[in-house]
C-alpha cells in the first residue's frame, strides 16, 4: 500500500504471466515459453494464465510459427491470446476489407512470406489485392484462420484489465470500443487517472515495460531488436518474468 492507494492484485493461488507484442519473434517467443514450462513444473499446484496481449503477426520473420504455437495452447497453462491491430488488419485483408491494403504496408508481407506464399513470383507479375489474397488464403492453414478470428478483445483477473492498445478513460471498462481498444495511443497513455482497473497493454514500443499505478506496457518493440517483455502476476506482486 503507499499512501491511501491498495495495490491491485489477483485471487490468491493465481499466477498470470502475461507477455508483450511478439510481431513474428519466434524465437523470443519459444525462449518465453521454456521459462513458462519451467515454472509450471515448478509450481504444478497453482493455476497458470498465460496472457498475449495481441500483435502475434507482422514485421518479423516467423509470425506463422508464433501463431501455430499459440494456437495449439500451452501445456499446464490456461492460455489467452488477445486480439491486436494487427490481427485485425490482416482478418481485415483476407475479408476484402476497404483497407485491405494497410496491411501489406505494415509487415503483411513479411508475414505472407512466412506463410510460403511466393511473393517475389507474383510481385512480378503486378498482382491485384485479390491475387495477394487468393495466394495467402492458399497458404494459411484453416486452424490458423480461425484462431485469429476467435481472439478476444480483453481479459479480466481480480483488478486487472489485459487489452492490446488500452481503454477510453472516462468510459467504464465493460462499454469501450473495439476501436480505441485496438488502436488508442496519446489519450491512453497521458492520463494519469484511474481506470477502475489497473490495464495492461502493448501496441505503444517503448524501451523498458512501463509501470504506472494504473497501466503496465509490455511492449518492448521484439521485431525490433528489444526483449520479448514479460510479467509474473500473484496476488499483489508484479515482477519481470
Amino acid at each position: 500500500m503507499q499512501g491511501d492507494r491498495v495495490e491491485p492484485r489477483i485471487p490468491d493461488g493465481i499466477s498470470i504471466i502475461a507477455f508483450g507484442d511478439v510481431h513474428g519473434s519466434y524465437d523470443k517467443l519459444e525462449a518465453l515459453l521454456e521459462r513458462v514450462a519451467e515454472r509450471v513444473a515448478e509450481f504444478p499446484e497453482r493455476r497458470h494464465v498465460l496472457v498475449s496481449v495481441g500483435d502475434l503477426v507482422d514485421r518479423g520473420p516467423d509470425s506463422a510459427p508464433v501463431v501455430g504455437r499459440l494456437a495449439d495452447g500451452i501445456e499446464g497453462c490456461e492460455t489467452v491470446v488477445l486480439a491486436g491491430n494487427h490481427e485485425a488488419m490482416m482478418l481485415d485483408f483476407i475479408r476484402g476489407g476497404e483497407n485491405a491494403q494497410a496491411w501489406l504496408h505494415n509487415g503483411g508481407l513479411r508475414t505472407m512470406t512466412s506463410y510460403g506464399v511466393d511473393l517475389e513470383g507474383l510481385l512480378a507479375e503486378g498482382p491485384t489485392l485479390h491475387t495477394l489474397r487468393i495466394a495467402l488464403m492458399d497458404k494459411i492453414p484453416p486452424h490458423h484462420l480461425s484462431f485469429l478470428m476467435g481472439r478476444p478483445l480483453t481479459f479480466e483477473c481480480g483488478d486487472y484489465f489485459f487489452v492490446h492498445a488500452g481503454v477510453r478513460p472516462g468510459r467504464p471498462l465493460d462499454q469501450q470500443d473495439e476501436e480505441d481498444l485496438l488502436w488508442i495511443r496519446e489519450e491512453f497513455l497521458d492520463f494519469d487517472g484511474d481506470f477502475g482497473k489497473r490495464i495492461v497493454h502493448g501496441h505503444t514500443p517503448v524501451d523498458v515495460a512501463t509501470f504506472k499505478p494504473n497501466r503496465i506496457n509490455l511492449d518492448t518493440g521484439a521485431c525490433f531488436g528489444g526483449p520479448l517483455t514479460a510479467v509474473l502476476i500473484e496476488g499483489s506482486e508484479v515482477t519481470i518474468f
